[in-house]
């Protein structure tokens, strides 16, 4: 049992947020690539891949980050840095999770597949790009986003509001990981470390505030390109007092709160995404 609760605690099961953080974003693709008529088993596709492959990528940057872990207050008693798993049973999970989000994709059809082994890939590298890139938030919001994903297993990936999506989810990720970054700040410039806060410094706050816009800019733009109705401007209006709170709480150092916000906003979002259809 002991190893099971390991195995939970690695795979950040007792800490969804980063679930819904993938989740919302990929439903709110599923219904605007359908127009709100999706079919049951691409939701199902949808839900149980997010968790899973969510769940990967805590896995994979648990064990590139294991050297690294047992150094931070915050992370020095996660599984792999406290014992509780070793790495080889770290990496045994990760082939299993692997192994479910291919049989998930087995699922859906080739150019589904394509997409889905190149953004893979691309979750791999991910935690190695906090040693060597700059700004490793921005690779994040490319990695971490399932628009694509979804708009190919609808057979939409030419619709011309998949990459306006696409980069707004983008835009709002690195706003938020970015929040996320303001956390760990001190731990991560001894360590050497890079983020965007360390990148950015004092004009951090203000640079979220521009993604933020810019994600509010592309929203407002997939809108008008698809013809939603006034429930999805009125959204809009409403995400934008989200992240003013958000704000507020980063000017009161209440970062992780600021961060965590955006699960709501998110899934705000969806809502509105929903009665957009449905109205």
């Amino acid at each position: 049992m002991k190893k099971l609760a390991a195995t939970f605690e690695l795979m950040r099961l007792n800490k969804p947020i980063g679930i819904y953080l993938l989740m919302w974003p990929a439903l709110i693709a599923l219904v605007i690539s359908t127009k709100g008529d999706f079919a049951l088993r691409n939701l199902f596709i949808v839900i149980v891949g997010s968790i899973v492959v969510r769940s990967a990528g805590c896995v994979i940057n648990d064990l590139f980050d294991s050297d690294l872990d047992g150094s931070v207050q915050r992370t020095k008693e996660r599984p792999i840095p406290s014992k509780k798993l070793t790495l080889h049973e770290g990496w045994l999970i990760f082939i299993i999770l692997g192994l479910i989000s291919f049989i998930l994709l087995g699922l859906t059809n080739s150019k589904t597949m394509m997409v889905g082994i190149f953004f893979a890939l691309m979750i791999v590298l991910y935690p190695l790009t906090k040693r060597f890139f700059i700004g490793p938030q921005l690779f994040l919001g490319l990695t971490f986003n399932p628009v694509i994903i979804v708009f190919a297993m609808t057979n939409q990936i030419n619709n011309p509001t998949m990459l306006f999506l696409y980069f707004a989810i983008t835009s709002m990720t690195v706003a938020y990981d970015s929040f996320y970054g303001l956390c760990d700040l001190v731990d991560d410039k001894n360590l050497g470390i890079k983020s965007t806060p360390l990148w950015w410094g004092g004009n951090t706050l203000k640079i979220i505030a521009t993604f933020q816009i810019i994600a509010i800019g592309l929203l407002c733009a997939l809108g008008w390109i698809d013809e939603l109705n006034y429930f999805w401007f009125m959204g809009l209006l409403v995400l934008v007092g989200f992240f003013i709170y958000q704000h507020n709480l980063a000017l009161k150092e209440k970062y992780f709160k600021a961060f965590k916000n955006n699960h709501w906003a998110s899934l705000f979002m969806l809502i509105i995404s929903v009665l957009c259809y449905m109205i």
